[in-house]
């Protein structure tokens, strides 16, 4: 039986070599990433007294959503431009938050509502631009 060559390539499940697009761990963050959009456009559509109040801020709740929506988009797109994912993202929200307008809300906590989607949005992709961007720089000679 012959034996494949060492390539030095980490393949556990938290490594640094290249991970199958159907391990485990990418299936699961596809699953996670259409029950986070799934939610929260239930979410958004459901009757208030219906939906589960998680903290005192509705605004939190906003900022939480998207946070967990854009983790999970993240994982499970691991190919996808950071620019074209946040770009879909807001769009998604601004049109969730826009439907309300059909439906005769106010205007300014629409606004408030998109301003803490955004904000989520901003806190999950954050980390990962400040890595790339650090990323840029060599290593200094020792």
């Amino acid at each position: 039986m012959a034996q494949t060559p060492d390539l030095g390539e980490d393949r556990t499940i938290f490594g640094e070599g290249p991970y199958p697009d159907s391990g485990p761990l990418a299936v699961l963050a596809r699953l996670a990433f259409l029950a986070a959009v799934l939610a929260i456009v239930v979410a958004v559509f459901l009757p208030r007294w219906i939906v589960p109040q998680f903290t005192r801020s509705h605004y939190l709740e906003h900022f939480a959503a998207f946070y967990v929506a854009a983790l999970a988009g993240l994982a499970a797109m691991p190919r996808t431009q950071l620019r074209r994912l946040g770009s879909a993202y807001v769009v998604f929200a601004l049109i969730l938050e826009s439907t309300h307008l059909f439906a005769g809300a106010p205007l300014r906590p629409l606004l408030d509502n998109a301003v803490a989607d955004l904000g989520g949005l901003a806190a999950a992709l954050a980390p990962v631009l400040v890595d790339r961007f650090r990323r840029r720089f060599p290593p200094r000679a020792g």
